[in-house]
């Protein structure tokens, strides 16, 4: 099939558009339409599409200049030629500087015509595909991105992440409808690329442009338009701050928007740009909602989870907490360890799990004031085992399993219920071990008071290399020192907040 280029040539002498639409009509690729009224010219640019524009400089009331920007407003990779018979410097400036390809020197010779618009066309197709393969490539990122996690919180900074590259965009920031009030929108995560030129107010949804891309169901643009002095002799810049607003739309309906912040020292978005990031939006949209629908089932899942943990916790009259305490810690040193989202969950999910198993102790052996007998220690020493049995089975807990069967290893060797030691012991068991002993130091157990804070790590720390991983436990003490006081309040301890900030505290290498 044959592409046939649509020019239109505009010029206010009638000769001279005849002489050009003959010169270019014996091309069969050029579809040629000719002009010669200004103003006719400028509707025909704002109601229609035209790959090439052909026009004179000077005409009357009316100059080559405005019909270049009707032309870039209606398409922005739109070729346009300026034709002059006043070929001065300024005039050739001018027109760059407004956006034109070229210009040629009136009176033209037939061969030179054809040149130039060959060259500006064969410029143009090659735009066009590298923004159709940029497009692929961005959709294959974002499907590869969305393929590689169902989380939402990921989900929502790969798309940004993406974004910013893709569009080299100095900010973008996706929100989503509030629940409560429909008409306000909510931020949900923002990305930055250069966080001094970004206009944190629109990224956060705080323009108008948000709203009027989701009551449009279209994409908002605004560009702003800044000349900025060249230096010595350089001729000026034109700086544009574009600021776009894409709706993420499902099955029609507006679910968040997109904001995208751009600030470039030549162009606007081009038309290509903008189908490549509808379609990205697209996609974005049906992962994002995925996503959420993944997150929602999840959150059902760590209910029903939360309820096996305090029904172990409801037979357990001395643990009240526990698992929430115990919990929070293992997720300050898995912060601290650098872990994704992904990960932290699972944990959650593990802590939250880890002593499932004594649903099988008798309530003689797990609420017992004294010291357990031999026996009795060894029924207590089967949880771990019981609990793994119990989630056997269950695909969405299988994660899980480090946490629940091996939170009671040791270091040395002398832990249960396997003897694992050193890295033999899963990280995840290194982990929970340290957090569960830390909780069990600080409250208040039936034979014994609560220790102090300071206490609980002199004693993590005393045991460190045989107990505990070692680099574990400065972990551990290093996330202390960060959040004390909320551990303050979370064990209603007091204590020299102050000294324990500034305490220096030791690093395992």
């Amino acid at each position: 099939m044959i592409v046939r280029h649509r020019i239109l040539v505009i010029d206010d002498e009638q000769v001279v558009c005849d002489v050009v639409k003959e010169m270019l009509g014996s091309n069969d690729n050029y579809l040629v339409v000719a002009e010669y009224d200004p103003v006719k010219a400028l509707t025909l640019l704002k109601s229609s599409q035209f790959d090439l524009v052909l026009t004179d400089l000077m005409m009357g009331k009316h100059s080559g200049m405005q019909m270049i920007q009707a032309a870039l407003e209606q398409n922005s990779d739109t070729v346009v030629v300026l034709m002059t018979g006043y070929p001065t410097m300024e005039n050739a400036i001018d027109a760059l500087k407004h956006g034109a390809y070229d210009y040629i020197v009136k009176p033209f010779k037939m061969d030179h015509l054809m040149a130039t618009v060959e060259r500006g066309l064969r410029k143009q197709m090659l735009a066009r595909e590298n923004i159709h393969l940029k497009e692929q490539l961005a959709l294959f990122k974002i499907a590869e991105a969305m393929g590689s996690t169902i989380h939402l919180g990921t989900a929502l900074n790969q798309v940004l992440r993406l974004t910013i590259k893709e569009f080299n965009a100095d900010g973008a920031s996706i929100l989503f409808h509030e629940v409560v009030d429909s008409g306000r929108f909510v931020l949900q995560a923002i990305q930055t690329a250069h966080y001094a030129s970004v206009d944190r107010e629109f990224l956060e949804g705080r323009t108008h442009h948000s709203q009027m891309a989701a009551e449009s169901r279209v994409v908002e643009i605004e560009n702003l338009y800044e000349d900025v002095p060249g230096e010595g002799d350089a001729p000026s810049q034109t700086h544009i701050k574009t600021y776009l607003s894409c709706p993420l739309l499902i099955r029609g309906r507006v679910i968040g928007i997109l904001n995208i912040q751009r600030q470039s020292h030549y162009r606007e978005f081009a038309t290509g740009e903008l189908q490549c990031l509808k379609v990205i939006a697209s996609k974005a949209a049906y992962a994002i909602s995925n996503s959420k629908l993944y997150d929602d089932l999840e959150k059902a899942y760590l209910s029903t989870i939360m309820a096996l943990a305090n029904a172990v916790e409801a037979r357990d009259r001395y643990t009240s907490g526990h698992t929430v305490r115990v919990t929070y810690l293992a997720e300050l040193i898995a912060k601290e360890l650098g872990w994704e989202d992904d990960r932290i969950f699972i944990l959650t999910m593990g802590c939250s799990l880890h002593d499932i198993g004594k649903i099988g102790v008798p309530d003689s052996v797990l609420n017992k004031p004294g010291k357990l007998t031999e026996q009795e220690m060894g029924i207590m020493q089967r949880h771990p085992e019981v609990g793994a049995r119990m989630i056997e089975g269950i695909a969405f807990l299988k994660p899980c399993a480090p946490f629940i069967i091996s939170h009671h290893e040791q270091w040395d060797g002398s832990g249960y219920p396997h003897g694992l030691k050193g890295d033999g012991i899963p990280i995840e068991g290194r982990i929970l071990a340290v957090a569960d002993t830390f909780d069990a130091i600080v409250t208040d157990r039936p034979y014994r008071r609560g220790k102090s804070i300071e206490a609980a790590i002199q004693e993590l720390r005393d045991f460190a290399g045989r107990q505990f991983d070692p680099d574990v436990v400065e972990i551990f003490v290093e996330a202390i020192r960060k959040n004390r006081e909320k551990l303050d309040i979370i064990y209603n301890l007091e204590g020299d907040v102050e000294e324990a900030k500034t305490a220096p505290v030791k690093t395992s290498v």
